[in-house]
């Protein structure tokens, strides 16, 4: 028996399909991180604004907060439509973390700036020390919160506590070194102390795809099992019912597999299973595809906007190969065919139910082997 064995330890080591679910993921995690954050800046703020306007309650403070509060609520609105945006284009991952970081550095520039204005000769200079505690406060949730990308973490930290430092060396007569000393070793101590958590976050992700994969993959032939098989299937049809494509299901079955197995054994019978699920990789390339053990020596093919006759196509070209594969023992070939169920929901048809497809497929096999096996059939829905 073939054993499966979780080999893989980094993002590197992941299939290519599996790095575009990875990186859907990470994705889907920093939309649901990023939108709990806007509300947060814009609640922390009402706080601040609120105590400094307690402390300072003349019209130049209360303008100033004012103005404040209007760029805070526009700026947490574009990141809240980005986010939207974002998540509208979740398949595409440079679109999606495009729209993701402009909305983080909008939100959090917005708060920034303001922070930087607290060490300028403006009304909030005398409130310094709590805008900076409150900036130090949310730079450290949300490098926490957006660990899971060093990008992400390092664009909320530089754009919250940056500008501060910026202002402080270069437009203050007179540099407070100990507010810029201790917002310097805070900004290296964040990025330092968020490293172990974006390792772990990254090993996490790559550890549950491994884990996945080898829930949904057949032991012994290496392509997907009846569990992923019934759940790809209902994910195809339900794709099908939005686009309106046609699916193709083909069901195959080895041929007097138990005589294969009787006169030559089971580790030939075995290598005769590999062989066939090996073929059948080969025959349907493309990522959409699905290649399952649907159990004992049969298998089943889910062909995602496949019509009948291309379908047919690849049917009678997988049975050409199946035929050919030259097992040899003792010097005798053992002899392999395949017959073949296919059925396809077309758009005419309508329907896209998972189990009148199974049931035509299996009808259409059953077909093949009353014809004589060794062949393709088809039972229309």
């Amino acid at each position: 028996m073939k054993n499966t064995h979780l080999k893989m330890t980094s993002y590197e080591d992941l299939s290519d399909v599996q790095k575009k679910q990875c990186e859907r993921q990470i994705s889907e995690d920093l939309i649901a991180r990023s939108t709990p954050g806007a509300w947060i800046i814009l609640a922390l703020w009402g706080g601040v604004a609120w105590l400094i306007e307690g402390r300072s309650p003349d019209s130049d403070t209360v303008s100033w907060l004012l103005n404040y509060s209007l760029i805070f609520i526009l700026g947490i609105g574009l990141r809240i439509i980005l986010t939207y945006f974002a998540r509208k284009n979740i398949l595409n991952t440079f679109y999606c973390r495009l729209y993701i970081a402009l909305g983080l550095v909008i939100g959090c520039l917005s708060w920034g700036v303001m922070a930087a204005c607290s060490y300028l000769d403006t009304p909030l200079f005398v409130h310094q020390d709590l805008i900076l505690f409150a900036t130090i406060g949310l730079s450290a949730g949300g490098a926490v919160t957006f660990s899971a990308s060093r990008f992400y973490t390092y664009v909320y930290v530089l754009c919250m506590l940056a500008p501060i430092l910026f202002v402080e060396l270069l437009f203050v007569e007179q540099i407070t070194v100990d507010k810029v000393t201790i917002v310097s070793i805070y900004i290296l101590g964040l990025l330092w102390v968020t490293l172990n958590p974006s390792r772990e976050y990254m090993a996490a992700k790559v550890s549950n795809l491994q884990l996945l994969e080898v829930s949904n993959t057949d032991g012994l032939t290496g392509v997907r099992n009846r569990r992923y098989f019934d759940l790809q299937l209902e994910e195809e049809l339900n794709r099908a019912r939005r686009t309106k494509e046609p699916v193709a299901l083909m069901i195959l079955d080895l041929d007097h597999f138990k005589k294969v197995n009787d006169e030559y054994g089971h580790i030939i019978g075995d290598e005769c299973l590999i062989a066939v699920a090996r073929c059948l990789k080969n025959s349907a390339k493309r990522i959409s595809d699905t290649v399952a053990r649907y159990g004992g020596e049969e298998f089943a093919l889910i062909l995602a906007n496949t019509n009948e006759a291309d379908c047919l196509v690849l049917a009678e070209r997988i049975r050409n190969a199946v035929e050919i594969i030259d097992i040899n023992v003792n010097g005798s070939r053992v002899p392999l065919t395949i017959s073949i169920g296919v059925s396809c929901c077309a758009v005419s048809t309508g329907g896209y139910d998972g189990v009148n497809l199974l049931t035509a497929a299996d009808s259409a096999l059953y077909l093949a082997k009353d014809e004589g096996r060794n062949r393709v059939c088809v039972d229309a829905l």
